[in-house]
């Protein structure tokens, strides 16, 4: 019997179709080098085992991009990391055969001013998928 894993296009393209569904930002897979700030972009980064005795199961590490115009001030980049926790609260929507056990955020992983003068932030979340039940 075939099990169906997850792949990483599949994951990101969930992930992305949250954030545009639920953020009023521009979210990108691939940021177009004339893209105008503010915007999103995900990106998956690994993925590990996390099989238990019963269930096949994996852990996807992403991060996802805040992107703010330029300023000096952090305000605008602070509302958009909110506003892409409060969107990832939403359920991701996997193929058939794979389910999503946990959408866990791990935190602001980076916070700089990049050389356009744009504040930008990097959210970590792992993501905890399920495809299978081990059998004897």
């Amino acid at each position: 019997m075939m099990y169906r894993k997850l792949g990483f296009a599949e994951l990101a393209a969930a992930v992305l179709q949250v954030l545009r569904e639920n953020t009023a930002y521009d979210v990108y897979d691939a940021v177009p080098e004339d893209a105008e700030s503010p915007f999103l972009f995900a990106e998956v980064v690994g993925k590990r085992d996390s099989s238990s005795k019963t269930t096949w199961k994996e852990t996807f590490v992403l991060h996802i991009h805040c992107i703010a115009k330029p300023s000096r001030a952090r305000t605008e980049v602070y509302q958009m990391i909110q506003k892409a926790e409060e969107a990832m609260t939403a359920p991701l929507e996997l193929p058939q055969g794979v389910e999503c056990l946990t959408q866990t955020e791990t935190g602001v992983q980076a916070m700089q001013l990049d050389e356009t003068g744009e504040w930008h932030a990097v959210l970590g979340y792992e993501i905890m998928t399920s495809y299978g039940l081990k059998c004897k």
